[in-house]
C-alpha cells in the first residue's frame, strides 16, 4: 500500500507547531493558573478532549495567532501516547489520508472550541470542582 504524498507521520508531528487562536490563547493562560497547572499543554490536553467529544467537527478557529506548543509537548513524546491522540483527532475527522497541515489545523480548531467550553465552565469549578470530571465523562459511557 503506498501512502499519499501528503501524508504525515508520528515523527511529523512531533516536530510540528501546534496553535490555536489568539482567545483560545489567552484562555489557555487563564485556565492554566486557575487549575493551578504548571504546563500550557495541560489546559490543551483538556480542551482537546473536551471539543472531541463533541460529534461534529469544530469550526475553523478565527486565527492562527496563538503561542505554539510542539507536538512533543502537547501529545507527549511516548509513541503510543501520541498515536492514541492522533488516532482520536483522525478518526474524529473521518478525513483519513490527512495532511500534516490540516492535521496542525484541525488541532487547533478543536483547542479553540474546547478552551471555549471550558472557559464557560470555568466560573462554576470553585463551587463545584466536580463539574470539569462530570462535564468530561458525561458521554464516556464509562
Amino acid at each position: 500500500m503506498t501512502s499519499s504524498p501528503d501524508a504525515f507521520q508520528l515523527g511529523d508531528i512531533i516536530r510540528a507547531d501546534f496553535r490555536t487562536s489568539r482567545d483560545a490563547d489567552g484562555l489557555n493562560t487563564t485556565l492554566m493558573k486557575k487549575f493551578g497547572f504548571q504546563y500550557r499543554y495541560q489546559p490543551a490536553r483538556l480542551a482537546i478532549a473536551l471539543s472531541l467529544r463533541i460529534p461534529a467537527l469544530p469550526k475553523d478557529m478565527p486565527d492562527g495567532a496563538g503561542k505554539p506548543i510542539k507536538g512533543d509537548i502537547l501529545f507527549g513524546s511516548d509513541e503510543a501516547e501520541l498515536a492514541l491522540w492522533v488516532a482520536l483527532v483522525v478518526q474524529h475527522s473521518h478525513a483519513i489520508p490527512m495532511s500534516r497541515r490540516s492535521f496542525q489545523e484541525l488541532v487547533g480548531s478543536h483547542w479553540h472550541r474546547g478552551m471555549t467550553g471550558l472557559s464557560e465552565i470555568s466560573d462554576d469549578l470553585d463551587q463545584h470542582p466536580e463539574l470539569l470530571a462530570q462535564t468530561l465523562l458525561s458521554d464516556a459511557r464509562l
